[in-house]
């Protein structure tokens, strides 16, 4: 997996504590996809969820987006995969500023310089790695970009596709986690799946959707 200072440049000139001097990891790009009246998430296929100990399902709800491939760029990667799972492509939007996510607060925003060959990021999200010890990173990352999709997204390579409507996001980010019957009956949300979901799961937004939340909580959605 590639440096996340190799997959986007213009980051290696930012004194953000949080990456100046860091060794971080990209692990995946991914996209906040919305237009004017909806928001588009990924429902987590089945091996992506946890049982809790009493035995509830909970089913992960994310970003559209995936693992850079070798030889790509993160916007090469990101209309990949935009293309394998919802069918469209999509306009990249510049954001005003980049918010770095670090423990699931906003740790800071950056102001990136536009740049023909990079494109800005939405979201430095900042995750611990898995395991310790020598050679390890001191982060890994996800960045996320804006994007509008160019045509009506369809569930295609996704278990599930969520839609949320821009009057509900706010109500949708609310909450922790979502009860399976509550989100059904919520008129902001329709859900396109190949498959039920198990009866009595909860929805629970994870990593990108996560960071998001964070953001929407402060009332700073594109």
């Amino acid at each position: 997996m590639p440096s996340l200072f190799t997959a986007l440049p213009p980051l290696r000139r930012v004194s953000h504590p949080l990456l100046a001097g860091k060794a971080i990891t990209l692990i995946g790009v991914s996209a906040v996809l919305y237009d004017d009246e909806t928001f588009y998430f990924e429902v987590n296929r089945p091996r992506h969820w946890a049982r809790r100990a009493d035995g509830t399902r909970s089913v992960g709800i994310g970003a559209i987006g995936g693992r850079i491939e070798p030889g790509e760029g993160p916007l090469a990667c990101l209309r990949r995969e935009v293309q394998e799972e919802l069918g469209v492509g999509f306009r990249l939007e510049r954001p005003e500023r980049t918010a770095v996510i670090h423990e699931w607060q906003v740790a800071g925003w950056l102001d990136l310089p536009p740049s023909r060959k990079h494109p800005t990021p939405y979201l430095v999200n900042l995750l611990p790695p898995q395991l310790g010890g020598p050679g390890m990173p001191d982060h890994v990352a996800i960045l996320t970009l804006l994007g509008r999709p160019r045509g009506r997204p369809r569930r295609s390579d996704l278990f599930g596709l969520l839609t949320v409507s821009r009057s509900a996001l706010d109500s949708f980010f609310e909450r922790e986690e979502w009860p399976l019957e509550k989100a059904l009956r919520h008129p902001g949300l329709s859900f396109d799946l190949e498959a039920e979901l198990p009866p009595g799961c909860v929805l629970r937004p994870v990593l990108t959707a996560r960071a998001l939340r964070v953001l929407a909580r402060q009332g700073i959605v594109p």
